[in-house]
Parts: C-alpha cells; sequence; structure tokens
C-alpha cells in the first residue's frame, strides 16, 4: 500500500477525506432531523422512524471515522475533476426520473432510465440495453409492487 505523504504546500490544507467525511455526517444530521416526524416504536415493535434513524447514526460514525483518519488524503484542491459532466449527466438523468415517475409511470420511468444509463451512458448494444430495462422494469414492478404490495405509479395507460 502506499501512502500519500503531504509537501511542505499541502500541510494545514483541506484533505478530500476531510470534506467527504463532513458531507455524510451532515447529510446524517439532515436525514435524523427529517426522521423526526415519524415515531420511533420501541425495540420490540420498531416504528417507521426506527430504522431510518439507525441508518443516519451509522453514517455519521462512518462519516466521522472518515474524516478523522483523513488526514493523509489528497488535497481537495489537488483533486481533478474529470468525471464532472459524467456526474451532471446522471444527476439530469435522475431529475428527469423524480418528475417523470408520476407521470408516466414506474415501468416506464425505469425503462427510459436504464436504456439512458445502459444505452447512452454506458454506451452498451442498444438492444440489449432496451431488453435487460425491459426485464429489470417488469420484474422489480412484479417483486416491489404485487409480492411486496408497496404501491408504485402507474402510467395514465394503466402500465
Amino acid at each position: 500500500m502506499s501512502e500519500v505523504h503531504a509537501t511542505n504546500d499541502e500541510r494545514g490544507a483541506l484533505r478530500s477525506d476531510w470534506v467527504s467525511g463532513a458531507i455524510l455526517v451532515a447529510l446524517a444530521i439532515y436525514i435524523a432531523w427529517q426522521n423526526r416526524v415519524y415515531p420511533l416504536g420501541t425495540l420490540a415493535e420498531p416504528g417507521p422512524g426506527y430504522l431510518p434513524l439507525l441508518l443516519a447514526i451509522f453514517m455519521a460514525a462512518m462519516g466521522g471515522l472518515v474524516a478523522l483518519r483523513g488526514g493523509r488524503s489528497q488535497g481537495f484542491a489537488a483533486i481533478r475533476w474529470h468525471e464532472a459532466p459524467r456526474a451532471v449527466v446522471i444527476l439530469a438523468a435522475c431529475a428527469f426520473a423524480t418528475l417523470a415517475l408520476e407521470r408516466i409511470g414506474y415501468r416506464l420511468t425505469v425503462i427510459a432510465l436504464l436504456v439512458f444509463f445502459l444505452g447512452v451512458v454506458e454506451r452498451r448494444h442498444p438492444v440489449r440495453a432496451g431488453l435487460v430495462a425491459v426485464a429489470f422494469s417488469l420484474a422489480s414492478f412484479y417483486v416491489i409492487g404485487t409480492l411486496l404490495k408497496v404501491p408504485l405509479p402507474r402510467s395514465p395507460w394503466g402500465i
């Protein structure tokens, strides 16, 4: 394993692990704050807020560890963001899915999202991307909507 050693210019500079850990802790605090409206229940009968609070506590602990142990990571200013355009495209696709889910339904939204991710972003064979998207959409709708009985949005056409 190689270690990243700080040069004289980098000492005292903001480190990438410190930023990552702080973001995880901040996100965990936000989740715990938003979770306050749900009842926790008891250990024997946990309520709907029990697991999200446990996950927020775990995420805060892991973020704290990342931040505390991050003294040897790369300086934050030295990071090159060569994947930033790809990340923006993925975030835009997720925003589309958020807006489309109620309008065109779960199955069509998942198909569109997976065709975009597999066919456009990952540049996979178009027929394979389409088949995987349709199969995943139908299978996940069956498992989540039918077997688990979680109501999922349907399109105006009943799909």
